[in-house]
């Protein structure tokens, strides 16, 4: 009785050994609010897409996702600073414009606020803004392309969720709402305002 009591002393001695090291342990100990870089990519849908005749026959047109690069500094506790350079286009616009194609390069600043900052998972709130670089690649009657770059403004408003998977890795969700203007049109719009929903992968350092 007493070597199978010293056998369970042992075994659950060890066990504990194990799960005090374990990845799972190692996680929870992890915080989000670190300084980290980002991958994103996301669908970006300016309501202009829809609404403005111009776009009438979006159809024909295709857009690529929203990617981006961002890098997050810790300011205090539960406060940061991201920066995030970003790329979104639409391609094959002749059936509605002149402009055979156009980019939009955001390069925003935005406060990032972890609600639960010492803790593996945390949602947060986001708000910033930025510059909003749009490029027009027209094409003449001889068929030469023709670039045109016009700078907008816009702010942002988002929300989303951080998980560190492990001390140097984490994924993101982010919702966010763009406001974005242009004083000249861009591919016949002035308004790109719209709602973006992406994920991110973050690398801690």
């Amino acid at each position: 009785m007493k070597l199978i009591q010293s056998q369970i002393v042992i075994w659950s001695t060890v066990l504990l050994h194990f799960l005090s090291v374990s990845p799972t342990a190692a996680v929870s100990k992890t915080i989000v609010q670190r300084a980290a870089f980002g991958i994103e990519i996301g669908n970006w849908q300016p309501h202009s897409l829809n609404d403005e005749p111009r776009f009438a026959d979006f159809g024909a047109a295709g857009a690529t996702p929203f990617v981006g690069l961002s890098i997050v500094f810790p300011l205090k506790s539960d406060l940061g600073l991201r920066l995030s350079i970003d790329y979104w286009a639409l391609r094959d616009l002749e059936e509605t414009e002149h402009v055979h194609s156009l980019t939009i390069h955001p390069i925003c600043l935005d406060l990032k606020y972890w609600l639960i900052p010492d803790y593996w998972l945390s949602a947060f709130v986001m708000y910033g803004g930025g510059v909003y670089w749009g490029v027009e690649n027209e094409t003449d009657p001889f068929g030469d392309r023709l670039s045109k770059a016009r700078a907008g403004w816009g702010a942002n408003l988002g929300t989303g969720v951080d998980l560190a998977i492990s001390r140097h890795l984490g994924i993101g969700i982010l919702l966010q709402y763009h406001f974005v203007r242009f004083p000249e049109p861009v591919g016949g719009v002035e308004d790109y305002s719209g709602p973006k929903v992406g994920g991110e992968l973050h690398w801690f350092f």
